[in-house]
């Protein structure tokens, strides 16, 4: 028999026989933030990937959407004389930020053939790490 000082290990005093306390040890805890906290440097890291990737993606589609309108126009009109120019765009331009280079020249990809070829460079900085994109069009001189 058993007497009413003799309790089983892990038994609250007062409680009912057979029922165990039911608790997280400290190093139970521990290990639990241990492994939230990777868990969410994990996704911090992730997400700002994410917007890192989503900045340089939408300047490099500001810059092709831009390339290609004005090719398209380049090509609309008549043919640009041989020259090379460059600026930035005003600071009240959608293109604010951006600076371009424009090279026109005449190349001869076979004997007695000459085309014109129009290369339009845009340039930005993304969070300081300088962004590129170029574009070339061939017409008829």
């Amino acid at each position: 028999m058993w007497s009413t000082d003799a309790r089983p290990r892990g038994v609250r005093p007062g409680a009912r026989p057979g029922r165990r306390l039911r608790a997280f040890t400290l190093l139970e805890v521990l290990v639990a933030m241990a492994v939230l906290a990777i868990a969410l440097v994990t996704l911090y890291e992730g997400f700002i990937s994410t917007v890192r990737i989503n900045t340089t993606t939408r300047g490099l589609w500001k810059a092709m959407l831009y390339a290609n309108n004005e090719l398209a126009r380049i090509e609309r009109s008549p043919p640009l004389p041989v020259s090379i120019q460059q600026g930035d765009f005003p600071p009240t331009d959608p293109m604010a930020g951006y600076s371009w280079r424009r090279e026109v020249a005449d190349e001869q990809p076979f004997p007695n053939v000459t085309v014109r070829k129009v290369l339009l460079e845009l340039t930005w900085q993304v969070a300081g790490t300088p962004q590129s994109y170029r574009a070339q069009l061939y017409v008829q001189p």
